[in-house]
């Protein structure tokens, strides 16, 4: 059974990167106008977890979608930042049967941040219509 919308969706993105970052947050906006869309703003890629566990608290949003920047260096910091923040929205979002949309990427050098946030690889509209599909098949 296919749920009509409007939805209501939380974005969460990290004002770290923001160039970026809100890329992915206005073209999310785009796909999903109609729609009631909260954002809220973190300081960086580890704190979405604990926003995206508040607003999945709150029992109002049909899908969150979580948009990061990590940018991989010499050691091994970024890859742990990602791991902890891919186990706990996987871990937000079975523990409160709310879809949550995996964006934060890890990227290398600004060419790939910037093929990845705009133009055909935008992980913004890529998050959003996945968003929008998962809210349709939610169950009450």
């Amino acid at each position: 059974m296919e749920r009509k919308g409007p939805f209501r969706f939380g974005i969460i993105a990290s004002s770290y990167n923001k160039e970026y970052t809100s890329r992915m947050v206005e073209s999310a906006l785009e796909v999903l106008q109609g729609n009631i869309v909260d954002v809220v703003w973190v300081p960086g890629s580890f704190e979405i977890p604990l926003q995206a566990q508040r607003l999945a608290r709150k029992r109002i949003y049909d899908c969150l979608l979580c948009f990061g920047i990590v940018w991989q260096g010499k050691t091994t910091h970024a890859s742990e930042i990602l791991r902890a923040c891919t186990d706990a929205l996987m871990r937000i979002g079975l523990e409160n049967d709310i879809p949550v949309i995996h964006e934060i990427l890890s990227v290398s050098n600004e060419s790939q941040a910037k093929a990845r946030t705009s133009g055909r690889l935008d992980r913004g509209k890529e998050g959003a219509r996945a968003a929008l599909e998962v809210a349709s098949m939610k169950m009450d």
